[in-house]
This record gives C-alpha cells, sequence and structure tokens, in this order.
C-alpha cells in the first residue's frame, strides 16, 4: 500500500475519494473525465482510489493508470473492510481539505461533480448529490424510496437519497463523525444533528445504472437493521432508558397482567395454576422486562459517567 507522508507533500484544495469494489467502471475513463471536470475549476486535486481488496487485477490496472496520470494516488487494503473504512483511510492520508467522494460505476455523470462543488464556496460544509430524475424502477426503486421514507420520517430531516455516494465534504466535518460499517449512508444526518450546514443537489442518474443489492434479499436485511441502528443513534444516544424501558416496561407489565390473572384463578375460581405455561410466560415477561429496563439503566450511568466528554455541537467562529 502506498502511504507517503502527507506532511511531505504539497496540499491540494480538493481530494477526490474513489473506493473501489467489486464493481467498478473503466478506471482510465474515470480519471480522463475528472481532468476535464476539475481543471475548469481553477483548482488544485488529487484523485484517491482505495481498493477495498478487490484482487491483483485491480491492482495492475491502477498502476497502468498512475503511470498516465500523476495526480492518481492508490492505496490498497489487505482485505475487505467495507466503503466506511475505505473511505476513512482515504480521508487520513488526503492532502485537500475539501473531499469529494465518488461512486465508481458512475450512477451520477461525473460531468455533473461541479454542481456538487460549487456549494462549498457558499459556505456549506456538505453537499449530497440527489439523483433527480431516477432512470430505474422495479424492486431495487421501490426499496430505495421505500429506505429514504422511513429515514425521513424517523429523524425528521428532508434528506432524500441516502444511497448516493456522490458528496462534497470538508475535512474536519468527515474527522469528527464516526462512521463504520454502513453508517457512511446516514453520514448527512449525523452531520445535521450535529449542526452542520448542508444541503442537496439534484443530478440526473445515468441511464442504465441500477441499484446494488437490488435483488438481494440481505442487503435488505441490513439495511432494516441499520435503520434501527440509525433511530437508536439519533434519538436515544443520550437517553438509553427512553429506548430500553418502553419494551422494558411493556414486558414487565404484560408479565405483571398474566399474574394477576392467575393470582384470580387461583383465590377466586379455586383452579391450579402449578401446571400452566401461562405461568411460566408471566414469570418470563416480568424477569425479561426487568433485565431490559436494567440494560437501559445501565447505559444512563454511563451517559452520566462520560457526558462532559461527549460533543455532539459544532461551534460558528464569526
Amino acid at each position: 500500500m502506498e502511504q507517503a507522508q502527507q506532511s511531505n507533500q504539497e496540499k491540494v484544495d480538493i481530494s477526490v475519494i474513489v473506493p473501489l469494489g467489486p464493481r467498478y467502471e473503466d478506471l482510465h475513463m474515470i480519471c480522463k473525465k475528472l481532468k476535464q471536470v476539475m481543471e475548469p475549476l481553477g483548482k488544485s486535486y488529487e484523485v484517491l482510489f482505495i481498493d477495498d481488496a478487490t484482487g491483483v487485477d485491480t491492482q495492475r490496472k491502477i498502476e497502468a493508470v498512475k503511470a498516465q496520470h500523476s495526480e492518481v494516488r492508490y492505496i490498497r487494503l489487505q482485505r475487505a473492510m467495507g466503503e466506511s473504512t475505505a473511505l476513512g483511510v482515504g480521508a487520513r492520508i488526503a492532502r485537500g481539505d475539501i473531499f469529494v467522494t465518488v461512486d465508481p460505476y458512475l450512477h451520477v455523470a461525473l460531468e455533473d461533480l461541479p454542481k456538487v462543488i460549487a456549494p462549498m464556496d457558499e459556505g456549506m460544509d456538505l453537499v449530497c448529490a440527489w439523483r433527480y430524475p431516477r432512470k430505474e424502477s422495479g424492486l431495487g426503486f421501490m426499496a430505495s424510496e421505500a429506505f429514504n421514507s422511513i429515514a425521513r420520517w424517523m429523524t425528521k430531516i428532508e434528506v432524500h437519497d441516502l444511497n448516493c455516494r456522490v458528496r462534497a465534504l470538508r475535512r474536519e466535518m468527515l474527522e469528527e463523525l464516526p462512521i463504520y460499517g454502513d453508517m457512511y449512508r446516514f453520514l448527512p444526518i449525523f452531520a445535521v444533528r450535529r449542526g452542520y450546514r448542508w444541503c442537496e443537489v439534484q443530478v440526473p442518474q445515468q441511464p442504465g445504472k441500477k441499484e446494488i443489492g437490488a435483488f438481494d434479499v440481505r442487503s435488505y436485511v441490513r439495511r432494516c437493521f441499520d435503520l434501527l441502528s440509525l433511530l437508536f443513534l439519533t434519538r436515544f444516544v443520550k437517553r438509553p432508558l427512553h429506548f430500553f424501558g418502553v419494551f422494558g416496561v411493556s414486558s414487565f407489565v404484560i408479565g405483571l397482567l398474566l399474574s394477576a390473572y392467575l393470582v384470580y384463578e387461583k383465590l377466586v375460581l379455586g383452579a391450579g395454576i402449578g401446571h400452566r405455561p401461562l405461568l411460566l410466560l408471566a414469570v418470563l415477561m416480568l424477569v425479561v422486562g426487568l433485565q431490559i429496563a436494567s440494560i437501559g439503566l445501565l447505559g444512563e450511568l454511563l451517559i452520566f459517567t462520560h457526558a462532559r466528554d461527549i460533543k455532539d455541537y459544532v461551534v460558528d467562529e464569526q
């Protein structure tokens, strides 16, 4: 892996970060179009290809691209770590103060990058591409729309295309926000809640480009878990008892009602309850309710202990 020391290299205005997974377009074409797009902006730039352990073939292709394009830098991970890790690695060695992330399968044409970069000159900290109009239909389109609609409903933040990887953002923002797993999708939401300035820019989706994993059931399952994580991280990270308490109290109340019913049958009706499965269920609900509520209380203790070390705001210095 190429890891030149940042301090020994000249700074640039923009770092274009391109994480490479199993699927990507022609790298020569990407570099050529980026040159055509970036040079008229009058800003210095570099292109970072982050190879997420895709194989020797990708390494050979990038070495060939580097021989023709001096602005290209290559970082190769030893094993596949996912897009969040690739972005984090790219951000640590990038030389620019502004990062532009590009998806290597080009859902958005590179010619539209100036539209995404322009609001950064107006003081924005984050600019997200919004693929509109969409050039796809069917299951993938419906799943993407449902995913974004649920995220808007849960967070009350009007973001329309969390699955689009094309974004422009400032270095300090990516350094401040915790991005791991598939949380890179929710970068706009975390940025808004922290207080960063952001906006969306409508750019057309290139025809023939479909959502990755449109027919992969596992992808939908992961996204459901991502939404659950988003709910907890955006609403309950500082008040875990409010999250766990709902489930804990609900379980405890159900167990209490079942126990009261069994006591009524025993004392009033004279029925035997020792052999009743309902008795086991009542005890189980009581115990589980107490345990879940206890998790929330422990979370509250941790938050209280470390509250002064938690920073979830940005100071806008004038």
